[in-house]
């Protein structure tokens, strides 16, 4: 059983102090929580408390607690959406109380009425659907991080073997061998048509793209990669080498472009 402390914080008849509660969309993070002024994360779902919307709503606890004991609603709908909890008040003093989901405070306080009601239901809805959005840009920064990770360390992979490329196409009379780490990178952007035909692209220019052309492009550079090595296994000419990685990107291109529309 979770103890949550809820400071109780009085009944609101501000109109002023409402319209702050209803327009604060700020998530913050703390102690491993995430939380707003109305919806906190709680055994990984957004939920509100008991207490919380009989303060809001203007209600007495045990009434708020009355009526979710005797939602005619099916017990498989209540143990999704509703949790026993202790909270424990100024006094240290523990009683019962739940959590509810999105789901469970809608079904819940459908049946309150009133302007003002109407006007906390809003807030808490508005809360749910910031909280629901900052998680997935959360989640979605997490993946980007991840990904340009990764697309990192195929680069470096990738890098070891233009090296090698380079080295080969010196010792086979190239002056300008060292262009090739330019012109592959260059080469595999156009494929993936990350880039157009003479755009002048910034130092971090990797940082821009979104996970799955980081995803793209890394595996890019491992199709030329393997054809950096096959050709300089086979002692082919460094040019028909470098058309060879040039091929395979390309094909390889081919089938994760998306389809232009019209």
């Amino acid at each position: 059983m979770c103890i949550l402390i809820i400071k109780y914080a009085g009944r609101i008849n501000s109109k002023i102090t409402l319209a702050k509660s209803i327009l604060n969309a700020n998530i913050v993070f703390n102690q491993g929580v995430y939380m707003n002024d109305l919806v906190v994360m709680h055994e990984g779902k957004q939920m509100v408390s008991s207490q919380l919307v009989a303060d809001k709503f203007e209600k007495a606890h045990r009434d708020v607690l009355r009526a979710i004991k005797n939602m005619d609603c099916s017990e498989g709908f209540k143990v999704r959406n509703f949790a026993r909890c202790s909270f424990k008040n100024k006094m240290n003093r523990e009683y019962e109380g739940f959590m509810m989901t999105r789901d469970g405070f809608s079904f819940l306080c459908m049946g309150f009425t009133g302007k003002k009601a109407a006007e906390w239901k809003e807030a808490f809805i508005n809360a749910f659907n910031s909280m629901e959005k900052q998680i997935l840009q959360q989640n979605d920064s997490l993946e980007w991080k991840q990904a340009r990770l990764q697309s990192k360390s195929a680069r470096r992979s990738f890098t070891d073997v233009v090296k090698q490329f380079v080295e080969y196409a010196t010792k086979q009379g190239s002056k300008s061998a060292a262009m090739y780490y330019t012109n592959i990178t260059k080469m595999e952007y156009a494929a993936l048509e990350l880039t157009e035909k003479g755009q002048r692209l910034p130092k971090d220019f990797r940082d821009t793209l979104d996970c799955m052309d980081l995803c793209f492009l890394s595996t890019a550079e491992q199709v030329a990669k393997s054809a950096l090595q096959q050709g300089m296994g086979m002692e082919l000419h460094y040019k028909e080498i470098y058309q060879l990685a040039k091929e395979r990107v390309f094909k390889y291109a081919e089938t994760v472009k998306l389809p232009k529309l019209n």
